[in-house]
C-alpha cells in the first residue's frame, strides 16, 4: 500500500494531532490479553465444576448426592435425573428463570442471582430426590453442555473472521471517508456570533424547568428503575450536559437561573432517591454489606458522570463551589452520607481506572460498560483543566490500548460491555446506538477514534433509499429502544445520530433527522408554560436531542476541552433575569467589557428587571437606550422592554 503525504502527515482536529492512517482499523483489534486470561480462567472454573459435578454422579451411591452433583453442570440439570413430575416441572420452571435471573446479574450487577439459581436447583434436586436416579441424564447432559460450549466457540470464531474481513473492507474506506467527512464539514459560526432561535429556545425551557424544581419534584422525569439507563441520575446529568452546551456556546456571560438549574440537577443527584440503588448492588453484586461509599471501588456510572457535569458548570462559569471540602455529599440513606468534592471525585475516578485491569472499570458490580468510562475520561479532561492535574495524560496510552485490544471488535467496532469477571460480552446488545455514542464521547480525547468510529456509523447505518429518503439501517438490539423509558421504536437512535451529525458538521443530516423526529416518529407539542417537548421521547432522549438542535461543528469537544474564551469571565454578568418571563437567546461578551444581548419574553410582552454583576463599581451603564450607574458591589439593573425578538447590548456608558 503506497502512503500518500497527506495520509501520513499530522492532521489536527479535535484539539489533538494525529495521522490520517491513524483512522484505520489496527491489527490487534480485539486482540487484548486481558480478557482471554479472563475468558480462560472462566472456562477453566467452568471445566473443574463440571468435572466435579460429573464424577459426584457417577461416584456417589446416594441418589440425592448424584442428583445435586449433575445439577454443577448447568442450572436445574439435577431435576432432570431425579426425573419425577415434580422435578421435571421445577426444571421448567428453572429454565424460564435464566433469562430473568441473567437479566437480573447484567441490569443490576446482581450476582448473587444466578448463584442463588444454580445452587438453589441443585439443592432442591436433592430433597426432590427418590431412591434412584436416571442415569441417561449424565451423558445427556454433559453432551448439551459440551455440545453448547462448542456451538458458542465456534459461533465466535466465525464472528471473529467475519470481523477480520470488515475490518479489511472498513481500512478499504476510512481515510477517504474521513478525508470526506472534514472537507464537508459545515463550520461552526464565530464564537460570540450565534445565538438560540425561539423555537430552540422553547425546548431549552422544558429543560430549564426540570433543573429548577424541588428536590423532591420528580415530575420531569421518568421514574423506572434506579439500575439501568432509564435512572434518574443520567437525566440529572444530561440536564447539565445541554444546559451546560447552551451556556458555554451561547449564553457564558449568564449566570442566574441557568446556572441555579445546572446546580440543582447536580445536588438532586446526590438524594437518597437517587443514589439509593448502590446500596441494592453492592449486596447484590460484591455481597458487601458494610461500605456503601459510591466513589471508592468501581461506579463509573456516578463518579464518571457527575465529575463531568461538575467539570462542565465549573469550567463555564468559574464558580468553584464544588471544590469546597463536604460539597458533594453522596446519600445512599437517611442516615449514611459520604462527603466528597470535586477534587475528590477526580482522585477515585484516576485511581480506579489506573488500578483495574483492564483501565476501564465498573458500571454495576463486575460489569464494563465502555460509554461511561468514556464519559469519566470526559470528566477527568475538564478536570485536569481546572485543578491542573494530569490525570488524561497519564492514562491516555493505557486507556487507548484497552479500549482498541479489549473493547473492540476486529472490525473496529467497539463493545458496549464486557464482564470484568469473566471476560465476556454480550453479543449483539446493541450496534449503531454503540457507534454514535463513540464517535461523540472519543472526539475529545481519543479523536482518530472518534473520526473512524463516525466514518463507519455514518456509512453503514444513514443510507438514503431509492425515493430519496434518509433511514436508519442495521439496527439491532438497544437500537431499537429509546434508552430513557425502554420504549420500543425507530425515533429514539434518531435522536443520538443527529447529536453526531452536529458535532461532526453534516448540516444536512443534522436538519434532516431533527426534521424526522420532530415530524414524523415523535412530533412536537407545547406545554402549559410554552415550552416545547418530543412526544413520547424520554428525558434522557430529549436532552441529547436538544444537544443536536443547540450544537454545530465540533462545539460538545470545544467545550470539554477549552470552554468559554477567558474575556467572558472578566465581563459584566447577566445574573437576575425572571423565569419563564425571560429568555435568553444569546448573551455573549466578545471583548471582556460588554455584552451582547438578545432576549425574547417567555410570556406576555411586557417590562422586566436584568439584574448584571461583575461590573465596574461606580461606573455608568447602558442598556437599550437607558443608563444606570453600577453600585459599590458592581451591580446594575435596568428595566427594558421585551417584545419579541429583543436585541440590546450593555457597555460602559460615554462619558462627553
Amino acid at each position: 500500500m503506497v502512503r500518500t503525504r497527506l495520509e501520513t502527515s499530522p492532521f489536527r482536529d479535535h484539539g489533538a494531532h494525529f495521522c490520517l492512517l491513524d483512522v484505520l482499523v489496527p491489527e490487534n483489534a480485539g486482540a487484548g490479553v486481558t480478557k482471554w486470561h479472563y475468558q480462560r480462567r472462566t472456562l477453566m472454573q467452568y471445566a473443574c465444576l463440571f468435572a466435579a459435578g460429573l464424577t459426584s454422579f457417577y461416584k456417589f451411591q446416594s441418589p440425592a448426592l448424584r442428583a445435586a452433583g449433575l445439577g454443577l453442570l448447568f442450572p436445574g440439570a439435577g431435576l432432570v435425573a431425579v426425573c419425577t413430575m415434580p422435578s421435571i416441572l421445577s426444571f421448567v420452571v428453572s429454565c424460564a428463570l435464566i433469562p430473568l435471573v441473567l437479566f437480573a446479574w447484567f441490569g443490576m450487577g446482581g450476582l448473587i442471582f444466578p448463584i442463588v439459581l444454580w445452587v438453589g436447583t441443585a439443592a432442591l434436586s436433592a430433597a426432590l430426590a427418590k431412591d434412584s436416579v436416571l442415569e441417561l441424564a449424565g451423558p445427556l447432559v454433559s453432551a448439551v453442555c459440551i455440545g453448547g460450549i462448542i456451538y458458542i466457540a465456534y459461533s465466535c470464531r466465525r464472528a471473529n473472521a467475519e470481523a477480520r474481513k470488515k475490518r479489511a473492507t472498513r481500512n478499504n474506506y476510512l481515510v477517504e471517508e474521513v478525508q470526506k467527512n472534514q472537507t464537508q464539514a459545515v463550520a461552526a459560526p464565530e464564537p460570540g456570533t450565534r445565538e438560540v432561535d425561539e423555537q430552540t429556545l422553547r425546548f431549552v425551557q422544558w429543560y430549564l424547568e426540570l433543573g429548577l424544581t424541588p428536590k423532591d419534584d420528580f415530575s420531569y422525569h421518568d421514574v423506572i428503575d434506579q439500575f439501568q439507563t432509564s435512572a434518574i441520575r443520567y437525566q440529572l446529568y444530561e440536564a447539565v450536559n445541554c444546559l451546560g452546551l447552551y451556556q458555554n456556546v451561547y449564553c457564558p456571560n449568564f449566570h442566574g437561573y441557568l446556572s441555579r438549574a445546572q446546580r440543582n440537577a447536580i445536588e438532586k443527584s446526590f438524594t437518597k432517591k437517587v443514589m439509593e440503588f448502590w446500596k441494592w448492588e453492592s449486596m447484590a453484586g460484591k455481597f458487601n454489606a458494610h461500605d456503601w461509599d459510591p466513589c471508592k471501588k468501581d461506579n463509573i456510572m456516578v463518579t464518571g458522570y457527575i465529575l463531568q457535569a461538575v467539570g462542565i458548570y465549573q469550567s463555564n462559569t468559574g464558580d468553584d463551589r464544588y471544590t469546597k471540602p463536604g460539597s458533594m455529599t453522596f446519600e445512599i440513606t437517611d442516615s449514611l452520607k459520604f462527603p466528597y468534592d470535586v477534587k475528590g471525585v477526580a482522585d477515585a475516578v484516576y485511581r480506579n481506572m489506573n488500578e483495574a485491569a483492564y483501565c476501564l472499570y465498573p458500571c454495576e458490580p463486575n460489569w464494563l460498560y465502555t460509554p461511561c468510562n468514556l464519559v469519566g475520561i470526559g470528566g477527568i479532561l475538564l478536570t485536569d483543566r481546572i485543578l491542573g492535574n494530569k490525570y488524561g495524560e497519564e492514562l491516555r496510552g493505557r486507556f487507548e490500548h484497552a479500549l482498541e485490544t479489549e473493547f473492540s471488535e476486529p472490525d473496529g467496532t467497539i463493545l458496549p460491555i464486557r464482564s470484568e469477571l469473566t471476560g465476556f460480552t454480550i453479543p449483539g446488545l446493541a450496534g449503531a446506538m454503540s457507534d454514535m455514542v463513540n464517535s461523540l464521547l472519543c472526539a475529545s480525547y481519543l479523536p482518530h477514534i472518534a473520526h473512524r468510529n463516525w466514518a463507519f456509523a455514518k456509512r453503514e447505518t444513514l443510507q438514503y433509499n431509492e425515493k430519496g429518503r434518509l433511514e436508519v439501517r442495521n439496527l439491532l438490539g438497544a437500537d431499537m429502544l429509546d434508552a430513557g423509558n425502554y420504549k420500543s421504536g425507530e425515533g429514539a437512535i434518531r435522536c443520538i445520530c443527529a447529536t453526531a451529525a452536529a458535532e461532526y458538521g453534516d448540516e444536512t443530516l443534522r436538519q434532516e433527522l431533527l426534521r424526522q423526529i420532530d415530524e414524523e416518529y415523535h412530533p412536537v407539542f407545547q406545554t402549559k408554560t410554552g415550552a416545547l417537548k418530543n412526544k413520547g421521547v424520554s428525558t434522557l432522549w430529549q436532552g441529547t436531542t436538544l444537544r443536536a438542535r443547540l450544537g454545530r461543528f465540533q462545539d460538545w469537544t470545544k467545550m470539554i476541552q477549552r470552554g468559554p474564551p477567558a474575556q467572558v469571565f472578566k465581563a459584566p454578568i447577566l445574573d437576575d433575569v425572571p423565569f419563564p418571563d425571560v429568555l435568553v437567546a444569546k448573551c455573549y461578551s466578545r471583548d471582556g467589557e460588554s455584552v451582547d444581548l438578545v432576549l425574547y419574553n417567555g410570556r406576555e410582552p411586557g417590562v422586566f428587571g436584568l439584574g448584571f454583576k461583575q461590573c465596574e463599581p461606580r461606573q455608568k451603564y447602558s442598556l437599550m437606550g437607558k443608563d444606570e450607574v453600577a453600585g459599590e458591589d458592581g451591580t446594575v439593573r435596568f428595566n427594558v422592554g421585551i417584545d419579541g425578538r429583543t436585541e440590546g447590548r450593555l457597555e460602559r456608558a460615554k462619558t462627553n
